[in-house]
């Protein structure tokens, strides 16, 4: 598997020979897809990483609803059986990834900030995520607008999440 480094690097790769096919005036759409979901790639590395190395310290620490959430399981009220009145983790819940993001910032901020919605940051991220939606569940007759200008944006937002999760959750930026 690959870093979320990695998938960043790969995804500015593949923009730098986007920018070479432009310069050319070839179609460079063939690059520029690939570099939209690598971008998108590396922040799910980064959030799910997380979210895994959070899952395996021992019982206690979190919540067993936290619990739940990190390792993505259902929350059940045992109704039968030795366990019966107890929770217990059982089968998938997938969350959505701006969730991850609202839960670790909340979780482990140690300046008490949230996530504000209407911030210029979640708004490049939430435009990157329905390019990167667009692209990978496609309908017939959508239309994807792709530039190496925006795709250029996106990576530097995928990076911008990844620093602002590391500042929450560790005190500390990230660089690339």
């Amino acid at each position: 598997m690959l870093s979320y480094r990695e998938y960043i690097t790969h995804a500015e790769k593949h923009l730098l020979l986007a920018e070479y096919e432009v310069e050319d005036g070839k179609d460079a759409t063939w690059l520029l897809i690939p570099s939209i979901v690598l971008a998108w790639a590396s922040i799910e590395s980064f959030v799910n990483n997380i979210l895994d190395d959070f899952s395996a310290l021992p019982d206690g620490i979190f919540e067993l609803h936290e619990r739940a959430f990190l390792l993505e399981k259902k929350l059940k009220l045992e109704d039968s059986g030795d366990k019966i009145g107890q929770f217990v983790l059982e089968g998938s819940e997938y969350h959505r990834i701006e969730d991850k993001i609202f839960f670790l910032v909340a979780k482990f901020s140690s300046t008490n900030q949230t996530i504000k919605k209407g911030d210029t940051l979640w708004g490049k991220f939430q435009e990157f995520k329905t390019i990167r939606d667009n692209l990978v569940h496609p309908r017939r007759g959508m239309i994807v607008p792709l530039s190496t200008k925006k795709i250029a944006g996106y990576i530097d937002t995928a990076k911008s999440i990844i620093r602002l999760l590391s500042y929450h959750v560790w005190g500390k930026e990230i660089e690339f």
